[in-house]
């Protein structure tokens, strides 16, 4: 193997070599599922990482020359520089199988319980950005998933608004990572919000996340572009919340076949939810997994407090289908916007709440009290159109 090539720059010269229109995110994908010192065919590698056998071929016909993979009697295994390039591309410990198995509930429990600890520093959810917090253990799952699909020992990754804090929660599970003895961490985890309150509290945690103050209505910045090799997203659930946030993961990473893109989203209509598909397609998103029901959030009662998770990939000449500045309608209040009815636990007065109203959000109005008894606590009970 050419040690004076990068773990980057190889994956990039057998890519470039066999034409692999994955790229080098192809390659990488074979060298993990061969793993540490096991024994595959290619056939079985081929199945594995769902691509033609013929490619397949092609590509350990590359590493193989480059003394990263060597024959065996039943298949290919990583030699000694492969299992280095391994571990510097994945950590020091690849299972027996390549793959990263999900963990066991106990264990899920446990992380969730450690992040419950960090989800308590989240500022209170604002309605009218559509904040909506997930709950500890929705955080333990999306790492773990993140982790079982390649997603972060040496990524570079974003996360395209982030009230839930997944960007610390990614960062607890690196050290629990480390202290396992296996070395997978990210390369850079970068966290951009426009709600000024949470980019000052992920900062103050005082974790190896990057935060920065970002309006996904603004263009993408060009010292970002094309610095990021996985999006991590939770945008509003409206159509145009859909086309923004993904137009914008799509500067992120670039124009990089392969690229992940982890998009949380409600479970809206069957016509709306084709809108945002035919949205994908449009923008070169490819749907890899579709996992409905996958988040969880705490005290939501929109969508029955659940969203799906789409994991996407990028194709090959992918293009925004917005591109600079938008000012359009963006969040659920601009689409569908309601008033909604709250009666006072206290005195049990009625009071809307919402556009046009006196009071915006609920929390607005719990911190202001009920004006007749000054009580802070109210049931939701009904709802009117706007206007």
């Amino acid at each position: 193997m050419h040690e004076e090539l990068s773990p980057q720059e190889i994956l990039a010269a057998v890519a470039e070599a066999t034409r692999l229109r994955e790229g080098p995110e192809g390659v990488r994908s074979i060298l993990r599922v061969i793993g540490d010192r096991r024994e595959m065919t290619t056939r079985q590698v081929a199945t594995a990482v769902r691509l033609p056998l013929p490619v397949v071929a092609a590509v350990r016909g590359e590493l193989t020359a480059l003394g990263v993979l060597e024959r065996q009697p039943h298949g290919v295994r990583l030699t000694e520089q492969g299992r280095n390039l391994a571990a510097k591309l994945f950590g020091s410990e690849v299972s027996s199988n390549g793959t990263y198995e999900p963990q066991a509930a106990e264990e899920m429990a446990a992380f969730a319980e450690r992040l419950r600890e960090i989800a308590e520093r989240r500022p209170d959810a604002d309605v009218t950005l559509d904040q909506a917090k997930a709950t500890p253990l929705t955080l333990a799952r999306r790492v773990s998933y993140f982790d079982r699909n390649d997603a972060l020992a040496g990524r570079r990754i974003l996360c395209l608004g982030d009230d839930d804090f997944v960007a610390a929660a990614i960062a607890e599970w690196t050290v629990r990572q480390n202290a396992r003895g296996r070395a997978a961490r990210p390369e850079r985890v970068l966290v951009v919000d426009c709600d000024r309150r949470i980019v000052e509290q992920i900062a103050a945690l005082g974790k190896p996340v990057e935060a920065r103050l970002y309006d996904a209505r603004d263009p993408w910045p060009e010292a970002w572009r094309g610095r990021f090799d996985v999006v991590i997203t939770d945008p509003p659930y409206t159509i145009h919340g859909a086309e923004l946030f993904l137009s914008r993961a799509i500067d992120a990473v670039g124009a990089k076949p392969g690229a992940h893109c982890f998009f949380s989203f409600g479970h809206l209509d069957p016509s709306a939810l084709r809108t945002v598909q035919a949205a994908l397609a449009e923008m070169g998103w490819v749907v890899r997994e579709w996992l409905p029901g996958f988040n969880e959030y705490e005290g939501s009662g929109v969508l029955a407090g659940i969203s799906l998770m789409a994991h996407l990939i990028l194709a090959d000449a992918p293009e925004p289908v917005i591109v600079g500045r938008y000012d359009g309608p963006l969040y659920t209040a601009d689409v569908r916007p309601v008033v909604r009815i709250y009666r006072c636990q206290g005195c049990h007065a009625q009071w809307e709440v919402g556009p046009g109203t006196r009071w915006q959000t609920i929390a607005h109005l719990k911190r202001q009290t009920c004006p007749l008894c000054g009580a802070n606590r109210f049931l939701r009970t009904g709802q009117r159109p706007a206007g």
